[in-house]
């Protein structure tokens, strides 16, 4: 999943208040690319050449586009799951639309709003109920007393369909070093993606990759090798 087809991608989800239909491996291909643009900076001998810091933006990007992506889908369908549990009707088109992670987060939602409205407010529990979306063969049952559990139409039967994991920076696979900086810097992307900045006597973690280059130039003093 490339940069730009990202982009457009996050462009058509602002601009409509529904979701949007996307692939459903496009978190995990995304992933993917992420793990693949980091092994590219990781295999750069210095972290601090040009296209280091240009694939380390790419990753930076790639990954703030996909997060914002990912929280504006999660605010419609958290809309979508609050509706649900209202009683309210949900157009058949809008569930089309969730992949099956996303249909997974929206049924436990509208289940904990259930469970919480009958929690709080002393809800009586009232005979399960039918809405029906779809046509007869197509048709998807929420019970009102029970969890909302869904059927997706097309997607989500894909029994080899695998919730994607988005690695940040915090679970990056990249050792780290504890430094003491002899002298200050302007501030500078690591290959971890991260912005580091210092002054004479900081003592900081930074990515062992960063921290050798620097040790070489004697900017730094490597006092905990990761």
């Amino acid at each position: 999943m490339h940069l730009d087809e990202l982009r457009t991608i996050l462009l058509e989800e602002r601009d409509t208040g529904e979701l949007t239909m996307i692939s459903p491996d496009l978190f995990m291909k995304t992933s993917e690319h992420i793990r693949s643009l980091q092994q590219e900076v990781y295999s750069h001998e210095d972290p601090f050449s040009d296209e280091a810091r240009l694939l380390i933006e790419k990753v930076s990007s790639v990954r703030a586009t996909v997060e914002e992506l990912f929280k504006i889908r999660t605010d419609k369908i958290v809309g979508l799951a609050l509706s649900q549990a209202e009683g309210s009707y949900i157009e058949r088109e809008e569930l089309r639309s969730l992949i099956p992670a996303e249909l997974e987060m929206f049924n436990r939602i509208v289940d904990a709003i259930r469970q919480s409205k009958t929690q709080l407010i002393e809800w009586k529990a009232t005979p399960a109920r039918q809405v029906r979306v779809g046509s007869d063969e197509e048709n998807l049952c929420v019970e009102g007393s029970e969890p909302a559990v869904l059927e997706d139409i097309n997607r989500a039967e894909e029994s080899d369909y695998n919730e994607p994991v988005i690695k940040t920076s915090s679970d990056a696979p990249f050792a780290n070093d504890i430094v003491l900086a002899l002298s200050s810097m302007e501030p500078f992307m690591g290959i971890d993606g991260r912005t580091y900045e210092m002054d004479a006597g900081d003592i900081l973690t930074l990515p062992s990759r960063n921290a050798q280059v620097l040790v070489e130039r004697d900017i730094v003093l490597n006092i905990h090798p990761g």
